[in-house]
């Protein structure tokens, strides 16, 4: 056992927050009445800035699973218990929801989807990971066996054909099946990447902060450049990106170097 990496779990709940904040933006009507408003309005920017400083969240989570996962212990029962949380609160909001909204129509389809939230995708990154989780003793052995040198061309592979590739050549979003990477095919690629950089350091830059907002900064003027969201300017602004892929990689290694020792993130893990 190993003392657990705070900066990492720190970097788990900065995540939530981003991602908390990217859904009020995006579902709390923020980005829809910035978008009546017009490109080019103060309020229009704001808002799709803080969207791009937020999207690369999801990505961080999955390669957080490949960095403290490359080195742990296989358990079954961990997705047994993740499921049985999924289902609990699957189960808990919709009866909330059917309590406190009379109008809100009840049927056999929704309660079939209430109890099967993974065949339904309900909460698709659950579902993905769910495919992730059966393959994660088979990506560990594989990265494990690897030496440095087959497993860095694995990475430079990867992010050449699945983040450059799937942004700038393959338009068709079928070509790969990542689906702009709702898909467990994006996720299990970011475990990779995560596990390769735990195991052996991220040696393409040296200023993650620096590479963190100058992505930003890219995509934003990329997305401004060519006509915002109702044109193609979220071309940058799209998991597989290679610049929200570089951003949560930044990120990861910004937290992960973090020497923490606190009370409210404790406990022990292996890595």
């Amino acid at each position: 056992m190993k003392r657990r990496n705070y900066g990492i779990d720190l970097l788990r709940i900065v995540a939530m927050y981003m991602i908390v904040l990217y859904h009020c933006l995006l579902l709390g009507g923020v980005i829809t009445k910035a978008t009546q408003i017009g490109i080019g309005s103060i309020n229009y920017d704001i808002s799709w800035l803080l969207d791009t400083l937020c999207y690369c969240a999801v990505n961080c989570y999955a390669l957080i699973s490949g960095y403290v996962g490359v080195k742990s212990k296989f358990k079954l029962q961990n997705i047994i218990k993740l499921w049985f949380q999924v289902l609990f609160y699957s189960v808990v909001l919709n009866i909330i929801i059917w309590v406190t909204i009379p109008n809100v129509p009840i049927n056999k389809g929704l309660l079939i989807q209430m109890l099967m939230p993974i065949s339904f995708e309900r909460y698709w990154y659950f579902s993905a990971y769910f495919i992730l989780f059966a393959f994660m003793p088979f990506l560990n052995l594989l990265l494990n066996k690897l030496d440095k040198s087959m497993a860095t061309k694995l990475l430079i592979t990867l992010i050449l054909v699945c983040s450059f590739g799937e942004t700038f050549i393959f338009r068709a979003k079928t070509f790969l099946s990542l689906q702009s990477g709702y898909s467990a095919p994006w996720l299990i690629i970011l475990y990779l990447i995560g596990g390769y950089i735990k195991l052996y350091g991220w040696k393409f830059w040296k200023h993650d902060k620096t590479v963190y907002f100058s992505m930003a900064i890219l995509s934003f003027a990329v997305f401004l450049l060519l006509g915002g969201e109702q044109s193609h300017g979220r071309v940058l602004i799209n998991y597989p990106a290679p610049t929200m892929l570089f951003m949560g990689i930044a990120l990861l290694n910004i937290f992960s170097k973090l020497s923490l020792n606190s009370r409210i993130i404790q406990g022990d893990i292996y890595e």
